[in-house]
């Protein structure tokens, strides 16, 4: 199963580098031009020694020596250009890869992303693919050139001497050896490094995110000792790892050099027998010294292919998670703000959470729904946004079923707001613009008006300007949520749907910015999730949820939802 999860990946990768296969096919030809260069060197060299210095003819020598010098610059420029083919290669197949990924990200529907943790995925995306880049770079621009050179090389030194080069390789079942014993523990301690640093990541990404419930807990040296331990495991698998890929390197070049050395040895006493001339010796040993350097790149880009390998792997796993999506429909429609949930039952694993529940919205009315925590009151808010599909019954918006709607397109309709606002680091003004490719400055400001962000953001020095800090923490929980709510109106949405309004909002500024909404123009539908019975006094339409049943209100008696609201009080 592993082999066969390695085999695909290379196969979807291999299907991002084809696409550049110009560039490809460059890499290959500049390797070629530049191993011809190598020939006339040793042709050169062998001229020098056995015509040009017996005749001590300086002139020839001189010339000659240009002549190599020629052949090394040309030599260098192929290799540079390759190199530069390589990188531009590599990049672009990796950067299209992260862009198949991120977006993959999006398509997984959320009951995926319910059970993936965020502190391995953020690492599976950057730091994986930033070794896949590595492992790119060493497999175009180190192992490929480096291995066509290297059999060109080997053809003509076997041109050269051919009984010479018969010596050499009997070196290479112990080259093979060697190198087959050292890569499967590289390959070994990759796993264990990249397990290792995946688990130290995540808890890095953890204490950063929860930084504040550690001091609430008074558990920063709990946390800070928890994390060490990761820390050193951390050390300990990366020091080995790169102990190892020393090692691997070193014992490489070891040979090569060996091998020289026998070269010298054995040439030498062909050259004293006269079986052999000193320009044949000397030039059979620079190509063989070229050899020895495309050899060495051969095998040094062995380990970041071996550790991009188990990277690429893991995002291939990643990308072929078989998720489909809750809805796959094509239609684009006109959305004008009306929904149904037509009898929809919905469970988490095994537990129930709606029953048969039938709702409506119309376009502009104001529909409030109410009932204890855990109710799923937002479950029907993230059916209606399509990111679960129902266990039972059908969705239709403008009269139209989920299954036929482009859902992308109609969530562009569509603005939730949740009871615990996301911000990000940024100005305010960025925050409320954000997802806006063209944001309109009167058109933001309007919604700020209307989300009551104005009644605030006037006494602050810097204004719109103004930071909000890490998730929003330099401003106050109603802060945070008028900001949500302005940037959620500034799309100028069909359906609005307000989870939590009082969650940290006081009740007349609620009741305020609710007033506000209902004056707009191109007033929205409106659902409002709340446990405040005055909030859903608002509304046109009552719905109390419990047990996974939704009701409809009787406004001629007290009902449940102001019961409820007097328990709370």
């Amino acid at each position: 199963m592993i082999r066969r999860a390695q085999l695909e990946s290379w196969k979807w990768f291999w299907g991002r580098l084809v696409r550049l296969r110009r560039l490809l096919i460059g890499c290959i030809l500049l390797a070629l031009l530049q191993s011809m260069t190598m020939p006339p060197t040793a042709w050169l060299i062998r001229r020098i020694l056995d015509v040009a210095i017996p005749s001590r003819n300086v002139r020839q020598m001189m010339l000659l020596g240009l002549c190599i010098l020629g052949c090394n610059l040309a030599s260098a420029g192929f290799a540079l250009g390759t190199r530069f083919l390589s990188l531009r290669t590599t990049k672009i197949a990796v950067s299209k890869m992260r862009h198949l990924l991120l977006q993959r990200c999006f398509e997984l529907p959320r009951s995926v992303h319910d059970t993936l943790d965020r502190g391995d995925l953020h690492t599976l995306l950057v730091q994986d693919t930033q070794l896949v880049d590595v492992m790119s770079n060493a497999l175009i621009s180190g192992l490929m050139p480096s291995t066509l050179i290297s059999i060109l090389l080997i053809a003509l030194l076997a041109v050269m001497n051919l009984r010479l080069l018969a010596v050499l390789m009997l070196i290479g079942p112990l080259l093979y050896l060697v190198n087959y014993r050292l890569k499967s523990l590289v390959m070994a301690w990759v796993d264990r490094t990249r397990g290792s640093f995946a688990h130290f990541s995540s808890g890095v990404h953890f204490v950063l995110s929860k930084l504040d419930l550690a001091r609430y807990q008074s558990a920063e040296r709990a946390e800070i000792q928890r994390q060490y331990g990761r820390i050193e495991q951390q050390r300990v698998d990366s020091e080995r790892m790169a102990w190892l890929q020393s090692a691997y390197g070193l014992v490489q070049n070891t040979i090569i050099t060996i091998s020289g050395i026998f070269i010298l040895v054995i040439g030498g006493t062909q050259v004293v027998s006269g079986k052999m001339s000193l320009g044949s010796l000397l030039s059979f040993y620079v190509i063989f010294a070229m050899l020895g350097s495309n050899l060495q790149q051969v095998f040094g880009a062995i380990p970041p292919i071996i550790t991009g390998n188990q990277s690429l792997c893991a995002l291939y796993v990643f990308y072929s998670i078989d998720a489909e999506p809750p809805y796959s429909g094509t239609m684009q429609c006109k959305y004008t703000g009306s929904i149904e949930l037509r009898s929809v039952s919905f469970r988490y694993k095994t537990q129930s959470v709606l029953n048969n529940i039938s709702l409506r919205l119309e376009p502009g009315s104001v529909t409030a729904i109410m009932g204890p925590n855990g109710g799923g009151k937002t479950t029907i808010a993230r059916l209606i946004l399509g990111q679960y599909r129902p266990d039972q019954g059908e969705l239709f918006a403008d009269g139209v079923s989920y299954d036929q709607l482009d859902i992308e397109q109609l969530r562009e309709g569509i603005a939730f707001t949740p009871q615990d606002p996301v911000l990000f680091s940024g100005s305010i003004w960025a925050n409320v613009s954000y997802g806006m490719l063209e944001a309109d400055a009167e058109n933001v400001s309007r919604a700020c008006q209307i989300a009551l962000v104005d009644d605030f953001v006037c006494s602050l020095p810097k204004g719109y300007d103004t930071e909000v800090g890490e998730e929003g923490g330099s401003l106050s929980g109603g802060q945070r949520q008028k900001i949500a709510i302005a940037r959620a109106v500034a799309r100028h949405p069909h359906l609005l749907i307000l989870d939590e309004l009082t969650n940290h909002l006081d009740q007349m500024s609620a009741q305020q910015m609710l007033r506000n909404l209902k004056a707009m123009p191109d007033r929205p539908t409106l659902l409002i999730i709340t446990q405040d019975s005055a909030i859903a006094r608002e509304a046109q339409f009552r719905y109390w949820l419990e047990y996974g049943n939704l009701t409809l209100q009787d406004d001629n008696r007290k009902s449940k939802a102001e019961l409820f609201s007097v328990g709370l009080s």
